[in-house]
């Protein structure tokens, strides 16, 4: 591995650039002046002094002394785990500050209407977000089932967990059933693992029935997803008239579909 690649290596973990370079100056140079530091960095001396103090801060480095003259020592690399280890503390702390401010920011949020409500998500994060809002929804309002259609092809594609799990994980986990008719270039691929996902699936033909995207349903709450180029978008409706025609949709294309299952 080539010097650079091994600085950058060391930036994933935490350090800076500057801070990387000057560690790995050291664990070649032994122990060296601040001056020789400086050479071997390529970074200022008084840059150096001060990038010293962190490194030795984190467990890094050392000083050590040979009679009036001050030098500096790299720690043993194995030191480095300080810095993934004191990361994942940090992120652990994060977790539990969210796990305990979402309940109070769910109080200040304002109930939404009795009418009509639309979301539009055009980013690839807020597609992510609306399938996970969509469950978390359908488990808020007491739903047992959701029913659905989609381009499987397309949603595996954008969803691997779900070609992984061979559903959406998150409904599973939340033991909501589903309906579910799809097209897929595979053929009739999902039947086999109905049983242990709580679904019941139909294929159909994609080549009479071209379906794209992702439409579900869940009590009065429907989720439509289009993954067609490279910008993904997602809508989400909360509209009781239009999750039922949407539903009375889905029931006669269920219906149509026995014949080829």
């Amino acid at each position: 591995m080539q010097e650079q690649e091994i600085i950058s290596a060391i930036e994933e973990l935490g350090l800076s650039n500057k801070e990387a370079r000057v560690y790995v100056a050291a664990l070649s140079a032994g122990a060296s002046s601040v001056q020789r530091l400086a050479d071997q960095s390529g970074i200022k001396r008084v840059t150096v002094y001060v990038i010293l103090e962190s490194l030795m801060g984190m467990g890094l480095m050392s000083q050590t002394s040979k009679g009036k003259k001050t030098y500096f020592v790299a720690e043993d690399p194995a030191n480095l785990h300080r810095l993934v280890d004191k990361r994942q503390q940090e992120v652990s702390a994060q977790q539990q500050g969210l796990d305990a401010l979402i309940p109070k920011l769910s109080q200040l949020l304002v109930p939404e209407s009795d009418q009509t409500t639309v979301r539009l998500y055009d980013t690839a994060d807020g597609i992510q977000s609306v399938m996970r809002t969509f469950i978390k929804e359908a488990l808020r309002d007491k739903q047992t089932s959701v029913v659905g259609f989609s381009n499987l092809d397309q949603l595996y594609s954008y969803f691997p967990e779900f070609r992984v799990s061979h559903a959406n994980p998150e409904r599973t986990r939340a033991g909501i059933k589903s309906r579910f008719l799809y097209t897929s270039s595979q053929g009739a691929v999902m039947a086999q693992f109905d049983q242990q996902t709580r679904r019941v699936s139909r294929w159909i033909p994609v080549d009479k029935w071209p379906v794209q995207g992702d439409f579900t349903v869940a009590g009065d709450s429907i989720m439509m997803l289009s993954f067609a180029g490279s910008h993904p978008t997602g809508i989400s409706i909360k509209s009781p008239e239009l999750a039922q025609g949407l539903r009375v949709m889905f029931d006669l294309a269920w219906q149509a579909s026995e014949q080829y299952n």
